[in-house]
């Protein structure tokens, strides 16, 4: 059966941190603890189309999707961001925030299973 891709890395935190495994399993906590709470405010924003609430949360969100190198979500987190923050299309928003939801809680599972959080 062939290996699927992850959905998350922690190469960046490998190598700014000196492969520290203990920091690297602490930030996967903190993502894991904070990041469902973040995601489901975002999902409530857009779908009440609280265009403000959904530029913050997208917004917040940015540096975790960075440091877990969440790569299908990086650029469309900030498409979120951008078209909430100036209000234009408007209508493909939902689409994207589902996708970044669902996104985050397959990886926020995977990251539990892999380290055992």
């Amino acid at each position: 059966m062939p290996e699927t891709a992850k959905l998350f890395d922690t190469i960046t935190l490998i190598e700014t941190h000196h492969a520290d495994k203990d920091f690297i399993k602490h930030m996967m906590y903190l993502l894991i603890k904070n990041i469902p709470e973040t995601n489901a405010n975002l999902e409530k924003a857009c779908k009440e189309k609280n265009w403000e609430r959904v530029h913050f949360h997208a917004h917040k969100m940015k540096a975790s999707i960075d440091l877990f190198n969440l790569n299908a979500l990086k650029d469309l987190i900030r498409q979120v961001e951008f078209k909430a923050k100036n209000n234009s299309e408007t209508d493909t928003i939902e689409a994207d925030v589902n996708f970044v939801s669902n996104y985050i809680k397959d990886c926020v599972a995977d990251m539990k299973r892999e380290y055992k959080l």
